[in-house]
């Protein structure tokens, strides 16, 4: 009789560093076509339109990418509740930013600058680890729930407040 081999589980850890190189792709892709979208939208609204510029953007993008990548450092580095909690805030505002970008195409009815890898990696990635964080028990679904709801609240002012410290730090 054969022994059945037990299939062994993905751990979060084993893929959590690929978290800032998923973000770092969909920036990629979002910063050509970003500043041309943002003016087209916010034409009514010429500060906010400003800070859509080329260069703000691809500092604050630069910024973000950042934050998440020591974020999720410091989760290997200390695995505690703290540094926990900021690691699944930042895949949970992922994932809200990645579901923004799937609802924009159906309102806008035509690509938006990074609909193809919010889809494709963003999405997908997001959620895959955030269920393997509940199936290793190192988070519960409601700690979920309440933090992408709160990712929903705090996406477009965490952006804002990204894009005045680029406008600050491009001069």
């Amino acid at each position: 009789m054969m022994k059945r081999e037990k299939k062994k589980s993905i751990h979060p850890y084993q893929i959590l560093w690929l978290l800032p190189i998923v973000f770092a792709i969909h920036n990629i892709e979002e910063l050509p076509f970003l500043q041309g979208w943002a003016n087209e939208i916010l034409d009514d609204y010429p500060f906010l339109a400003r800070l859509y510029d080329f260069k703000n953007l691809a500092i604050a993008m630069g910024l973000l990418t950042l934050t998440v990548s020591i974020v999720v450092w410091m989760e290997y580095k200390k695995r505690n509740r703290i540094t926990l909690h900021f690691t699944v805030f930042c895949i949970c505002l992922l994932l809200v930013n990645g579901v923004v970008h799937a609802g924009q195409f159906f309102v806008y009815r035509h690509y938006v600058p990074g609909l193809i890898s919010a889809v494709v990696l963003m999405i997908p990635y997001m959620a895959y680890i955030l269920y393997l964080f509940v199936k290793n028990n190192r988070i519960q679904m409601r700690e979920i729930f309440v933090y992408l709801v709160f990712s929903v609240i705090a996406m477009n002012p965490l952006i804002i407040v990204f894009l005045l410290i680029s406008s600050l730090l491009a001069g």
